[in-house]
């Protein structure tokens, strides 16, 4: 059914600049860049400039998969689309509409509530033509895994009669966006963000006019066949044996082949079409590779290890003592500097006991690098200044303390890696047939 616009519908101002979520863009950009260890943008290139835009992101990592938006759009206030389960208490509905989230209604929010979705849509139509891009997840739920569920009907539902009632001049471009992280539940872990080559929304003009629910499902599926160019697509079945072939080649094949600065992606793809490639040629091989891996995966982890550790290319001693020590002698540095900041982690701590969807792990981190820890460090300057009586030594601790802290969670990252390094290298010493015998079931 065609959702008429008209321009009356403007039950919320998300379409005007907020100067609350203009400001707390540019505290979330300051502690966004520094959450994770590399943070890489590919295909800026194919995000259209002066036109209407929808950007369509997979979701792997709930709120944190907004926030990159918000990161890179400085110059404009990405309106978004969130699930209308979280638009319960009085408050968090103020917080959300202050920050551009708006509702969408789901079948699982009630058959009875899908009627709201008129007037969101029509609303969304205005706000595309003010200018503001707005941003849809695509299949509509949060998937913890790295594949592509089914796109829904929602961002053809919006653009399609949005671009119908200006006579499909508006031109409006869908960008798809696939986001992979290597470890998405870390901190300073690697994120890639991947911006696809836009879908017209114009193109669909002739057949939207014929019959508009196929133009519906027709710019669906092209937009699901657009994203699946972009994403690390592990299929579900034997999703854990592929992702740990993933784990253990990746890094060497990006090393070989793919020089590029996303190249662990693009070093993921390829493996995973490896696979596929065996599948359908030899049913059979594909089956014990599968078994193999498995196999492997046990071995593993009966010695304490894991596909993500650095098997293939063990450290000696000597190699391992030459990292340890400066980390030896930086640890009281990196000690006080995780000490200075043990009350916004004990809030962390709580707040994960609280919240026990493992979804939301990177987000409650996040939120309490953008809320508790400035407040914490606020606190520690003004007791500083008011107890020593010098402002100027509060001010030398306030700007050290962050840096210090930075310091101290690198620390810790890099002391966990030489610990693991050092249980592959004893594990490589006293079982150095096992160790060859997982080699080989990796192998791609």
């Amino acid at each position: 059914m065609k959702v008429k616009h008209n321009k009356s519908s403007q039950k919320f101002p998300f379409g005007a600049w907020g100067a609350g979520y203009f400001l707390m863009q540019l505290h979330v950009n300051r502690v966004f860049r520094l959450h994770f260890h590399k943070l890489v943008f590919t295909g800026k290139e194919n995000i259209p400039q002066d036109k209407p835009l929808i950007y369509a992101p997979t979701h792997r990592n709930a709120l944190m998969d907004a926030l990159i938006l918000v990161y890179e759009n400085v110059k404009q206030q990405v309106v978004f689309l969130a699930r209308a389960d979280i638009f319960k208490k009085p408050l968090v509905i103020k917080i959300l509409y202050l920050f551009k989230i708006m509702p969408v209604y789901r079948i699982r929010d009630g058959k009875e509530n899908l009627g709201k979705n008129k007037e969101i849509f029509v609303q969304c139509g205005e706000i595309l033509k003010n200018g503001n891009p707005l941003c849809l997840f695509p299949e509509a739920r949060f998937n913890p895994h790295q594949n592509l569920l089914p796109l829904q009907k929602a961002i053809p539902r919006i653009a399609l009669p949005t671009e119908a009632e200006t006579g499909f001049t508006l031109d409006t471009h869908i960008v798809p966006v696939a986001f992979y992280y290597t470890a998405k539940d870390r901190f300073l872990s690697d994120l890639y963000v991947t911006y696809g080559k836009p879908v017209r929304v114009a193109d669909y003009k002739e057949l939207y006019l014929t019959d508009e629910n196929q133009a519906i499902n027709k710019l669906r599926n092209d937009l699901d066949d657009s994203l699946r160019q972009y994403v690390v697509d592990i299929p579900e079945e034997d999703y854990g044996e592929i992702s740990a072939l993933i784990d253990v080649n990746a890094n060497d094949l990006a090393g070989k082949s793919y020089p590029e600065k996303d190249g662990i992606v693009k070093a993921s793809q390829e493996i995973i079409r490896r696979i596929k490639a065996l599948k359908e040629s030899n049913p059979q091989a594909y089956t014990d590779k599968i078994t193999a891996v498995q196999n492997a995966l046990q071995l593993l982890k009966s010695h304490g290890l894991t596909s993500k550790d650095p098997i293939t290319r063990p450290k000696g001693y000597l190699g391992i003592f030459a990292r340890a020590l400066p980390m030896v002698a930086t640890a009281p540095l990196a000690l006080a500097g995780l000490l200075n900041t043990i009350f916004p982690i004990l809030i962390y701590k709580k707040l994960l006991s609280v919240v026990k969807d493992k979804q939301f792990i990177s987000s409650i981190r996040l939120v309490t690098g953008i809320f508790a820890v400035p407040i914490f460090y606020l606190l520690q300057f003004a007791l500083v200044g008011l107890i020593g009586g010098s402002w100027l030594w509060a001010l030398t601790y306030l700007l050290a303390s962050p840096v210090v802290f930075y310091f101290g969670c690198y620390w810790r990252k890099g002391w966990k890696e030489i610990m693991r390094m050092e249980e592959v290298r004893q594990f490589v010493k006293e079982k150095k047939d096992v160790w060859e015998k997982v080699l080989n079931a990796f192998e791609v």
